[in-house]
């Protein structure tokens, strides 16, 4: 399982960072079943949704509070596929919309909630939330409880990332405590998934039972066995990152980039 330990190693595998899309204040990304990606940008209100291979396909809301419109778009998750969800900070509202941009629900935050993250799983739709550094649970009837970073074994300092692990495990980065905190699906805390971490979590993705992290300017991952590979530096701070096989996609606040690992040698 991971978090075992921290031994750490340098993997052979080199990274090739192609630039796509270009925004103002990239804030989230993410992808759906099909490939596409979702970037919020928010100062411009929208989300740019993008092709597999990260062309602009089109932009969805624009600035307002009517259904379908955005204020300060900052988190977004697109894993449903047919609908995606939306967390906006100015409005202080969640929203799911159609893959178009369809409004077809809208939820208010609890007070105080700044949201960074949001995740939808199974019946339950989560908010991390970074003023408060708690994780936030909303029930099918609409309520909304904090049941995540509010125990004594287990307080959020200052999360900044939420992703979906094995077994549907929800995984939290903090980057003042430096680890990654697990919570069953249905908010849950069980137990402190990693080791203190050799640098600051910025962002990080589950893909099977690895995960990927971005520790300041370093792109990491945590192999099932425990090990610490390195996979490469980066000239840029990362706000997003999704991934899949040998390919994923790192999010700038400007640009997002193509990622792609080779053998050396090999491009």
């Amino acid at each position: 399982m991971l978090g075992a330990s921290l031994a750490a190693a340098q993997t052979p595998d080199t990274l090739h960072l192609e630039p796509r899309a270009a925004f103002v204040e990239a804030r989230a990304l993410d992808v759906d079943p099909t490939g596409r990606l979702y970037v919020a940008d928010a100062a411009r209100h929208v989300v740019v949704r993008l092709t597999p291979e990260g062309h602009v396909e089109e932009e969805l809301g624009g600035p307002g509070s009517a259904p379908g419109r955005f204020d300060t778009p900052v988190a977004v998750d697109a894993r449903a596929g047919l609908s995606f969800w939306v967390a906006e900070a100015g409005n202080r509202r969640l929203q799911r919309l159609t893959r178009q941009g369809m409004s077809l629900e809208i939820a208010a935050l609890p007070d105080g909630v700044s949201p960074i993250a949001v995740r939808w799983l199974g019946r339950w739709l989560f908010v991390l939330d970074a003023a408060g550094g708690q994780l936030w649970r909303r029930g099918p009837d609409g309520s909304w409880q904090a049941v995540g970073g509010t125990g004594i074994d287990e307080p959020l300092q200052a999360p900044v990332a939420l992703a979906v692990g094995p077994g549907d495990r929800l995984l939290v980065a903090d980057a003042a405590r430096r680890v990654v905190l697990a919570y069953d699906r249905r908010g849950t805390f069980e137990r402190i998934w990693t080791p203190t971490l050799p640098g600051t979590p910025r962002t990080l993705a589950a893909q099977g039972d690895t995960l990927w992290v971005v520790l300041d300017r370093k792109l990491v991952r945590y192999l099932p066995d425990g090990r610490l590979e390195t996979v490469g530096q980066l000239s840029f701070d990362v706000v997003g990152l999704v991934w899949e096989g040998r390919r994923g996609w790192l999010l700038s606040r400007q640009r997002l980039y193509r990622a792609q690992l080779s053998a050396p040698g090999r491009r």
